[in-house]
């Protein structure tokens, strides 16, 4: 019975992770019209499905293994699944104490972001993290979805529309200029990215033999995709999932190697794409910035790290001695961006207090943001900051309900920012920062449960990368999502794809863990 219960898991585990992560990206009802409706009903519906399969066998077989005296299997919690049990709790404390449970129960029109999508990507954490294992032909199908996807989003931006969904467009239609690809509006796919790029990149950086080439042409077409997307909060994503795979390099000669040869993409497209002046189909506020990130002189980091990775050949043939396996460099890297994140963090403050420090700079606007800062969130972001100190105690605590930011702040609130051309009379649904917005909606209890799970999954992994290098996939992946989130917001697409990359990196904890456990004779 115990075998064939562990295929049964195996199938269910490996079943929703397809559909979710494989389907869910591609899925596409009508076009473009109604597409968040679409891949919402699609998630839900999934979800509900496989969750009920999961939690019903799951109680059944633990209820037959106690009547035959056969003891519970019992349950190992983990800091990241507390959090996520915590934010599980916090999220249904929200959504009683709010006001506005017609909304917090599926979320606000679009976005669908309410109590039953929270409750899911909780549940299917914890489904995934615990029954997934792993298969190469899963891993395949899910590269080969993502990379769809990323040259998909390619060819648009190119001009080509293979799928049809442009047929009835202008070249100067917004529509035609912010949708992309199977996802949508250029934020969305550009959150999709942050959590799928990172996944391209590692299978190049860890690929071996053969496996290398179509790897490779993977990652440099992910990362076409995440240059031409359109929404400047990639390239923070970017820097974020190069800075860990830096870090996640730096004891061995071979990963720093492997590093270098992977760091060598970015550069490439963006000379290559100058090189060949690609004709392409942009957002008109990105038109003015081409000149500025397609330029020849990619052609200086592309020339000094293809120098860098053909010295570093010859010397590695000739020697033996790995200088990166003391870990000084990774100390000596790590000291230096704490140092430089401090500066960083100083330079903003005094910019903001003194002229003179400003004007020393430059005078960049992004270094003393206004009301217009980042298309309007700079004026949004310090709205929402004040209302939020407004609110009364158990809305802080619990916040206004799941995904009920703009119930509270037109209703409560009575927000009115000030907005013209495209997103003139447009409501803000969230307040374009995923850590800001879960303040608002699930309040200081839910946010600080929603965001101590992706950091205690990111540390755990952190501490196993050297035992299982596949840690470095989900450690890129949740910097590169918590840097997006910075700037944008969660929706029906990427924020489940997250939550299983991180359930797929724990179940590999959670396997090298029983594996050690047995080996040294404990449980």
């Amino acid at each position: 019975m115990e075998k064939k219960y562990r295929e049964f898991q195996k199938t269910v585990a490996a079943a929703y992770l397809l559909l979710i992560f494989g389907a869910l990206p591609l899925y596409m009802r009508d076009g473009f019209y109604l597409l968040a409706d679409a891949k919402y009903l699609f998630f839900r519906s999934v979800s509900l499905i496989f969750l009920t399969l999961w939690l019903f066998a799951g109680a059944a077989f633990q209820g037959v293994r106690l009547l035959r005296h056969q003891g519970s299997t019992g349950f190992r919690c983990t800091a990241t699944d507390g959090f996520a049990l915590g934010f599980a709790l916090f999220t249904i404390l929200s959504y009683l104490f709010s006001s506005y449970k017609d909304t917090g129960f599926a979320g606000y029109y679009g976005w669908y972001m309410g109590l039953v999508t929270q409750l899911c990507l909780v549940g299917g954490y914890f489904c995934v993290s615990r029954w997934y294992r792993r298969e190469r032909i899963i891993s395949a199908i899910v590269w080969i979805s993502i990379f769809s996807v990323c040259l998909l989003g390619v060819l648009n931006r190119q001009g080509h529309d293979p799928l049809g969904t442009f047929r009835d467009m202008d070249w100067w239609d917004w529509n035609r200029r912010n949708l992309l690809s199977t996802i949508g509006n250029i934020n969305w796919y550009c959150s999709y990215l942050a959590v799928a790029l990172p996944l391209l990149l590692y299978c190049f950086w860890a690929g071996e033999g053969w496996r290398r080439i179509p790897a490779g042409m993977g990652a440099f077409v992910g990362i076409g995709a995440m240059f031409l997307q359109g929404s400047a909060s990639g390239y923070a994503a970017l820097f974020a999932m190069y800075a860990v795979l830096l870090f996640a390099s730096l004891k061995d000669r071979n990963r720093f190697l492997r590093f270098l040869e992977t760091g060598l993409l970015a550069p490439l497209f963006c000379f290559v794409t100058w090189l060949i002046q690609m004709d392409l189909i942009l957002p008109f506020d990105m038109e003015a910035a081409v000149g500025r990130i397609f330029t020849p002189l990619w052609g200086i980091p592309l020339g000094i790290l293809a120098a860098a990775i053909a010295v570093l050949r010859v010397v590695y043939r000739r020697s033996d001695r790995d200088g990166l396996a003391d870990g000084r460099a990774l100390r000596a890297a790590l000291a230096a961006a704490a140092v430089c994140a401090v500066a960083c963090v100083l330079i903003f403050l005094g910019c903001r207090i003194s002229d003179r420090v400003w004007g020393f700079f430059g005078n960049p606007a992004f270094l003393r943001p206004d009301g217009t800062w980042g298309s309007g969130r700079g004026a949004l972001w310090s709205a929402v900051w004040s209302g939020f100190w407004r609110s009364g105690f158990v809305t802080k605590l619990y916040g206004a309900g799941p995904d009920c930011f703009a119930r509270y702040f037109y209703e409560v609130e009575a927000l009115n920012l000030e907005t013209i051309g495209q997103w003139e009379d447009a409501i803000y649904a969230n307040a374009h920062n995923e850590w800001l917005n879960m303040l608002v909606n699930q309040g200081i209890l839910g946010a600080a449960a929603y965001l101590g799970f992706f950091l205690s999954a990111f540390g755990r992994f952190w501490k196993r990368r050297e035992e299982n290098r596949r840690m470095t996939a989900g450690m890129m992946a949740a910097g590169a999502y918590l840097a997006n989130q910075f700037f944008s917001f969660g929706q029906v697409v990427s924020t489940p794809l997250i939550f299983l990359v991180i359930a797929v990196c724990e179940n590999e904890c959670r396997m090298t863990e029983a594996g050690k456990g047995n080996k040294d004779g404990r449980k």
